[in-house]
């Protein structure tokens, strides 16, 4: 703590020194954008001291400087978009005002001036169309750029800005069934970042599916000034991220009174039936959108306010378990002895389906004077869905006060000051703080968990009928203690100072998050009363008669540990990152820009895990590290160089580090599960000696007799650094003398500085016979399980192979592990899982691209990307054991970099928009936008069904052995028939280029998937300047016309595709161990590439409507 108080102390006060002596940075803030240029003489000598003015005609907002010594000027912290005009004068000359002049989000514009005793007629800038930044010499980094126009004509089936970000062919969108997906060269989601006004609106701690704080987008698109897609920006204030950064800015009012009025619509009747089922779904959606915005004081003071509310009504859940008429009366017996001990368990009824988001965005932008603005954003997303617990079990079903509603609501209030004290020194201050709850709110009050099985009913699936069916009420087993809550508070400040051919930079933020975790599964207790004692005997009773006699037949339980508080098994702490950076923009010459810069990030936890003596004893490692104090020092260089070619050339490129962000859940792993709690369970006879008696009271349940089994830890690695990646780009930009082309050609580069992976630590690896398998991977001393029954193996799924084939004995997990006695139990460890970093992964990616800004009405585009991405683990989870047994492995440990689970090795994207004016009438043109994406399919695995190295991963995890033959003596058959039927089955699927070897991981490829969407826009002029647009959308339009094209085909989550199933023969193929395969053709038949991404494998249209004045 010391150390850590002498560096911010020292840091600080350099700070303060280069904040008075230095700048924002490189000429442009993440929320604003900037004018730079030179002004000179018609002899071409540079004029120092000209006034420059620059103003934001709509609102009247001006800025003013004058220029340096050289002729150079900068002016920074600008409103996005415009128009402007600049103008600059000097000694009695002057030179033609630039006007209608458009500024782009996160760019500078450049703008020289010649000045003269004469005016000089200057080429003019236009709103007409759109600008383009290409040829910019901030322009450096590999990205994308979107204006509110591009957005509005982009097919959105979900108004959100991953829509619009995957027309960068450098990012993929999968996986809309969770909500989207949007990976940035290959790399996980959870690694973007997204910014809204500068603020993150990120997933704050890691649990959910669509790396956003919302259930939806954030904000809605019809809020948003642009949109900017950014892969390596060396602006050092850009951090955050080691994927993408998505920087999104909201409009502002102006001087004039404008708003909208918008609704959007799609139904059963507007999407085409479920590729998987054929089922034609109930479902609509609507949404209504109100923007708002104007002066309160003319040319000082403006709001804008937006609101969007949103609503889906989908199909109720199926039951797949229906009772019997019989059971049902059981039931009502059921019910009525929950209500007499003051539980009211619901009914059956009551599924609606309808999950809801509403937005609320208010700004204010103080023009306090032509040297100082303030803007103050406050923006809240409340998003609820409900989750019917226990509905489509196929094994039985539950009552209504089980089932819950997950929200995820947001509030954030923002404040920024941007000051120009002097032609040469700006700054910008910043504070926002940001709370989010993720809670889920139950709809019953606090029970236990109650589950009744002999019941009677049917499988809705099958048709099988049942007489052991399961009643499930009370609250669900892991929403008994439950609550998520983060506030994060942000401070930034950073300064800039022009001086010479130089722009210097300095700044500092803070990120204070307080994470609070509260999650503990069984907490209230968890209660089974099935059949008990023998039937036909008069000990026999039903789960029925033992509910209402008050005696379960097994209880679970789970409480801290002696010596610990319920506070100990909480994740509760604060966590600090402190950030210094330092930059200096050169522009030696008119052709050359240089940017160069360094930032440190400091992070800091106010709280550590509990910590074990009894783990240190065991595995001589602390459990209770974090990241506290392990910073990361990023430098980066970029520049920009304008050719001098006829037309228009620059060769663009950087190099720098980039530090991520790491999804708080992994850390909190460590504080949640330090063996500081147990869950008990234990069977009873329910007849004659029962262990417990019914506790409906959840603040009175019994502690289960008999010692606590040992329990599972994660820890972090001590030195655990933030992720961090170096990225680079080389770029050449060149318009063509061709209808206003640009092209472009780019390569980008990633190499993981410190990645992440999770490792095992209690693994007992074989003592007796082989210590390798047959392929040279560790054996483990678990059973290894086919997971495959066939004729020649009928009791084969789960045991270990045993060459009599008459004994199949199961292996107890705890013959796997290595540290089986101690701890805080007495029983040692269980899984012992720990946050890593690794230095080992990347990217690549080359690009093609030609685009036409919007000019004489049309614009178009097309991008092309050979991409290739690996990594060490996909980390594809929130909790240790799932990142850790959902990666396809060799050896389960290893630190091996391979493909990515989210490689896209092609992928082309073209669109085309043009504007037509059918009716030779203001306000009546009509938009057509079309875009095309076609993609490599996602990456997938051959893995041994069940498990193939004793590790007691049962999930299929272990990447396959391809024999080299029929007669690999590695290899033993249980039949000839088996053995023929996986020849072929591996001829036709490819498998036989890896005979002899095993199967890489991610080598195949799902098949080529491919859309095409439109976007038809009608302006309709209503009275003046109230006017109204009619838009028509359509999503997969391949679909609609053939329901065999468009559909996305995908081995679904983990991403693998079981082959063979593995035994074991120690004693084979002369004592060095023989693998002995169990092939189930009927099962691999089942579990082909299916369709996937249901939202993406149909066509779907949607109608709007917007007003607007």
């Amino acid at each position: 703590m010391k150390l850590r108080s002498m560096l911010n102390r020292t840091l600080g006060g350099l700070l303060t020194i280069s904040v008075l002596l230095a700048t924002s940075l490189f000429g442009q803030g993440i929320t604003t954008s900037a004018v730079s240029g030179v002004v000179t003489d018609k002899g071409g000598k540079p004029l120092g001291g000209a006034s420059v003015t620059i103003v934001h005609e709509p609102s009247g907002t001006k800025a003013t400087t004058v220029t340096r010594a050289n002729g150079q000027y900068n002016v920074t912290g600008l409103r996005v978009g415009g128009p402007y005009t600049v103008s600059v004068s000097s000694q009695g000359m002057q030179a033609e005002p630039r006007r209608d002049v458009m500024l782009e989000l996160g760019q500078g514009m450049e703008i020289d001036f010649v000045l003269s005793t004469e005016v000089v007629q200057m080429q003019a800038f236009t709103v007409q169309g759109t600008r383009d930044t290409t040829f910019d010499s901030n322009r450096m980094s590999a990205g994308s750029a979107f204006s509110d126009a591009v957005m509005q004509s982009i097919a959105s089936m979900r108004a959100d800005v991953q829509d619009i970000a995957r027309l960068d062919s450098r990012l993929t969108l999968t996986s809309l069934d969770q909500g989207g997906q949007l990976s940035a060269q290959g790399q996980n989601f959870r690694f973007n970042s997204f910014l809204i006004d500068g603020v993150e609106a990120n997933d704050p701690f890691g649990l959910n599916s669509n790396g956003v704080s919302s259930l939806r987008g954030p904000i809605p698109l019809e809020a948003l000034q642009a949109v900017n897609i950014e892969l390596n920006p060396y602006d050092v204030r850009r951090a955050g991220f080691t994927g993408a950064l998505i920087n999104a800015v909201t409009k502002s009012g102006s001087n004039r009174f404008e708003g909208s009025a918008q609704y959007e619509y799609t139904g059963k009747d507007w999407r085409a039936k479920n590729p998987r089922t054929g089922a034609k779904e109930n479902f609509e959606e609507n949404r209504y959108t109100y923007t708002f915005s104007g002066p309160i004081l003319k040319d000082r003071l403006f709001f804008a306010l937006s609101y969007d509310d949103f609503q889906r009504d989908s199909s109720a859940p199926v039951a797949g378990f229906v009772f019997t008429p019989a059971s049902l009366a059981l039931i009502d017996q059921v019910i009525a002895r929950a209500k007499a001990l003051g539980y009211d368990p619901g009914t059956f009824a009551g599924a609606n389906n309808v999950s809801t988001q509403k937005t609320h965005l208010g700004k204010l932008d103080w023009n306090i004077s032509q040297s100082h603005r303030v803007t103050l954003t406050y923006r809240k997303n409340e998003g609820v869905t409900p989750v019917f617990a226990g509905v489509t079990s196929t094994t039985g079903s539950s009552l209504s006060n089980m089932w819950y509603d997950q929200y995820r609501t947001t509030e954030n209030y923002t404040a920024q000051a941007f000051s120009q004290w002097t032609s040469d020194f700006r700054t910008e201050v910043s504070y926002s703080i940001t709370d989010y709850d993720g809670s889920p709110v139950n709809r019953g009050k606090p029970f236990p968990a109650v589950g009744i099985g002999g019941l009677a009913g049917t499988n809705t699936s099958t048709g099988l009928t049942s007489t052991n069916g399961f009643l499930n009420f009370g609250t669900e087993f892991s929403r008994q203690l439950n609550q998520l809550t983060t506030r994060e508070r942000l401070y930034k400040i950073s300064g800039e100072y022009s001086l010479g051919n130089h722009v210097f930079a300095a700044g500092f933020e803070l990120n204070s998050t307080k994470y609070n975790n509260q999650f503990l599964q069984a907490y209230y207790g968890s209660y089974t009363f099935n059949n008990s004692g023998t039937a036909g005997t008069p000990a026999f009773r039903t789960g029925v008669e033992n509910w209402l006699a008050g005696l379960p037949t097994a209880y679970t339980d789970a409480q801290p540990l002696a010596g610990y508080t319920i506070a100990d098994v909480l994740a509760r702490w604060t966590a600090d990152n402190y950030a210094y950076f330092l930059q200096d923009t050169w522009k030696p010459t008119s052709r050359l820009t240089v940017v160069g810069g360094v930032r440190l990030d400091y992070p800091t936890a106010d709280k550590k895990p509990p910590f074990s003596p009894t783990f240190l004893a065991a595995f001589g490692l602390r459990n209770d590290e974090t990241n506290d104090g392990n910073y990361t020092v990023a430098p980066r260089v970029g520049f920009n160089y304008k050719l001098p070619t006829n037309r228009k050339t620059e060769l663009r490129g950087g190099v720098g580090l980039f530090q991520g962000r790491n999804p708080a859940v992994w850390l909190a792993n460590a504080y949640q599960n330090a063996g500081t709690a147990a869950s008990i369970t234990v069977n009873t006879n329910g007849l004659n000696q029962p262990v417990v008696q019914f506790q409906p009271d959840v603040t009175k349940q019994p502690i289960p007799a008999g010692t606590p089994p040992a329990p599972t830890v994660n820890i972090t690695a001590p030195g655990f650094q933030q992720p961090s990646s170096w990225k680079g780009n080389l770029a050449l930009d060149h318009q063509l003398p061709l209808l206003g082309l640009i092209a472009t050609v780019e390569m980008t580069a990633t190499k993981v500085h410190k990645g992440l992976y999770i490792d095992f630590l209690n693994y007992q690896t074989a003592t007796t016979g082989p210590t390798t398998m047959p392929d040279g991977r560790i054996r483990y001393a678990g059973g290894i399980t086919p997971g495959y029954q066939t004729a020649a193996s009928p009791t084969f799924l789960t045991a270990p192979y045993d060459p009599a084939r008459t004994t199949f004995a199961q292996t107890s997990t705890a013959g796997r592990r290595r540290v089986n006695t101690g701890g805080p139990t007495g029983g040692g460890f269980a899984d012992v899982y720990r946050l890593n970093n690794t230095g080992k992964g990347g990217s690549s990616d080359f690009t093609l691209a030609l685009n036409r800004p919007l000019r004489n009405q049309w614009s178009a585009g097309v991008s092309w990307t050979r991409g290739s991405a690996k990594e060490v683990s996909p980390m594809t989870s929130s909790t240790a054991g799932s990142l850790y047994t959902t990666r396809a492995v060799y050896n389960p440990n290893e630190e091996v970099a391979g493909i990515s689970n989210t490689q896209t090795r092609d992928k082309l994207v073209a669109r085309y928009t043009r504007v037509f004016d059918f009716f030779k009438r203001d306000n009546m043109k009509t938009t057509l936008s079309i875009v095309y994406e076609g993609r490599t399919g996602r990456t997938y695995s051959w893995v041994f069904a069940g498990d193939a190295n004793g590790d007691g991963v049962a999930g299929s995890n272990d990447l396959f052995y391809m024999p080299s033959g029929p007669s690999d003596p590695k290899v033993r058959w249980l039949s000839a028939t088996e053995r023929d039927a996986f020849f072929a089955f591996a001829q036709a699927n490819g498998l036989n280029k890896y005979a002899g070897t095993v199967v890489p991981r991610n080598s195949e490829n799902s098949p080529w998937n491919q859309t095409v969407d439109f976007t038809i826009t009608q302006q309709i002029p209503i009275f003046k300047r109230v006017r109204a647009e009619a838009y028509f959308q359509m999503y997969n339009l391949f679909n609609l016309l053939n329901d065999s094209w468009g559909i996305v085909e995908e081995v679904p989550f983990t991403y693998k595709r079981r082959v063979a199933g593995a035994g074991y023969d120690p004693t084979g193929n002369g004592g060095q161990g023989q693998y002995v395969y169990v092939f189930n053709g009927n099962t691999l038949d089942g579990v082909p590439v299916v369709a996937d991404d249901t939202q993406t494998s149909r066509w779907q249209a949607k109608l709007g409507i917007r007003v607007k004045f």
